[in-house]
């Protein structure tokens, strides 16, 4: 009697930032089978803003069962394929977009999706025959997790809450200089379903707000620290903020200013305010204004960029008056980021900010530095084309450390 090949996904939740295992049974001894993966309705924070959730992602690997027939894709090593050699989650992370198609952005907050959920789809060819195949959903957001899209005049957000919540402690979130909601939101998604309230913000580059990153006020914060701290379903003595790239920079920023904060985790920060953009261009201001004056910056260098990116002089010569003023914070800070972050010196700014911090009387100081990826580093596991010239499995790793370490400090710490 023929077997029935049986394919099983092997993880501690449905999570889309857990680490899941492909099982594969029934198969002959020794078999040798080829595995394709393709994601489908699957946004990728990693991915440029233009590849929406429209693009499949896909990925092939060939393994070799057992004696027993089975074939683990995180414990079988990969004979040929898209990776080669035994790395956990390496198909999944090899996956890559199959179209090139630029994707419509949308304007309006309520117009854009919120991107929940996406389908990991399997199937197993044998000499180029296909012989089974399967499909499971994975979540950014749980079923049990509600939202609410929120309007004002000078952000738009979402929150983002367990539907039995009740005095949970809250995290802003914001997202760097691509703007938008997507990034933030995809962050704040999953430490919602991790527990937390969260509110996602969009600080510019939507209708009706500031369409460039350019004297974005920081008025905005408080006006999303009062929004939480008056929700009932919020502890409004445990709210934080986490912020990537210039999200960082404006959680720092803020954190100085507004003494409310309890915990803040930055990922790829600055420990300076730098000049403002309009699109790509530099917008001769700062990026943060405060009660209508513009705050201190260090202005862009066309000639630092030169010798930063093909004589590797990383820039640290930051104006003096647009410094952080990190004692200032009041908050517990965990800090991330990668000493070959090839947008600006992540390592030097993480070495200053930390010596700032560590005069302060109170609260707990925190940092990573990590040797193998860049300034996108986001959350664990997802595939990552950006850098091409840098090992998958490292890569994987330095995601995985830093995304684990964001949660474990909200836990421990908010």
């Amino acid at each position: 009697m023929k077997k029935t090949i049986k394919i099983n996904l092997k993880s501690e939740s449905l999570l889309a930032d857990d680490k899941f295992d492909i099982m594969i049974n029934q198969l002959k001894p020794n078999q040798i089978i080829d595995v394709h993966m393709t994601l489908l309705d699957y946004y990728n924070i990693n991915a440029p803003m233009r590849i929406g959730s429209e693009t499949p992602w896909y990925a092939w690997a060939k393994y070799q069962a057992d004696d027993n027939g089975v074939v683990s894709v995180n414990n079988c090593i990969s004979l040929e394929g898209d990776y080669i050699g035994k790395i956990d989650m390496g198909l999944f992370f090899s996956c890559r977009p199959l179209k090139s198609k630029k994707n419509h952005l949308l304007e309006d907050v309520r117009d854009i999706p919120v991107y929940d959920s996406f389908y990991v789809k399997i199937e197993i060819f044998s000499k180029s025959k296909k012989i089974a195949e399967k499909i499971f959903k994975r979540y950014y957001q749980l079923p049990e997790i509600s939202h609410e899209t929120i309007i004002s005049s000078k952000y738009q957000a979402r929150l983002f809450y367990p539907s039995n919540a009740q005095n949970l402690p809250a995290i802003i979130v914001f997202s760097g200089s691509d703007g938008r909601i997507e990034k933030a939101q995809n962050i704040a998604q999953l430490l919602a379903s991790r527990g937390f309230v969260t509110l996602a913000v969009a600080y510019f580059g939507l209708r009706g707000i500031s369409r460039y990153l350019d004297r974005i006020p920081l008025e905005i914060v408080k006006e999303n620290l009062d929004y939480l701290a008056n929700l009932d379903i919020v502890d409004e003595n445990r709210i934080g903020l986490y912020g990537r790239s210039k999200g960082a920079e404006l959680s720092l920023v803020a954190a100085s200013l507004f003494s409310q904060f309890r915990c803040l985790v930055v990922n790829s920060p600055s420990c300076a305010i730098l000049e403002g953009l309009k699109g790509r261009i530099n917008s001769k201001h700062s990026s943060w204004t405060y009660q209508n004056k513009e705050l201190p910056y260090t202005k862009f260098s066309i000639r630092e960029f030169f010798k930063e990116k093909f004589l590797g002089q990383k820039f640290s010569d930051y104006e003096l008056s647009s410094l952080i003023k990190a004692k200032e914070i009041g908050a517990n800070v965990l800090m991330i980021g990668e000493k070959s972050d090839e947008i600006w010196n992540t390592e030097f700014s993480i070495k200053l900010l930390e010596k700032q911090l560590q005069k302060r009387k109170n609260g707990l100081v925190k940092s990573i530095l990590l040797n193998n990826g860049g300034h996108m580093l986001t959350i664990a596991y997802q595939p990552n084309q950006r850098y091409t010239k840098i090992l998958k499995e490292n890569l994987l790793s330095d995601s995985v450390i830093s995304w684990k370490a964001t949660i474990d400090f909200f836990k421990n710490y908010l």
